[in-house]
């Protein structure tokens, strides 16, 4: 029988992917963010702080919930999290 876990506000989480296999990927987001960012400011240009912000959730979903090496979301921010990984996995496969 498959466990259906939930939040604190009671939305269902979803299996979203191994955390020891996909940590390094958020973190790899967040340090091309943070660069950019440099570079923004840098040229006098507007810094995409948005993203940034998209990250750090991602990041804060992506640590919260962790079951048996699985990392568990709800549906919208399991859709963020995947959209990191596989960004990362096209860059580097």
């Amino acid at each position: 029988m498959i466990k259906l876990y939930r939040n604190k506000q009671g939305k269902k989480l979803y299996p979203v992917c191994s955390w020891e296999n996909n940590q390094h990927k958020l973190y790899n987001a967040h340090d091309r963010i943070m660069n950019t960012i440099c570079e923004a400011q840098e040229a006098g240009l507007e810094p995409p702080y948005e993203e940034q912000e998209r990250i750090e959730k991602a990041m804060d979903a992506f640590e919260r919930y962790v079951i048996q090496g699985i990392v568990y979301a709800t549906y919208e921010e399991s859709c963020l999290i995947k959209d990191y990984v596989a960004a990362y996995d096209a860059r580097h496969y």
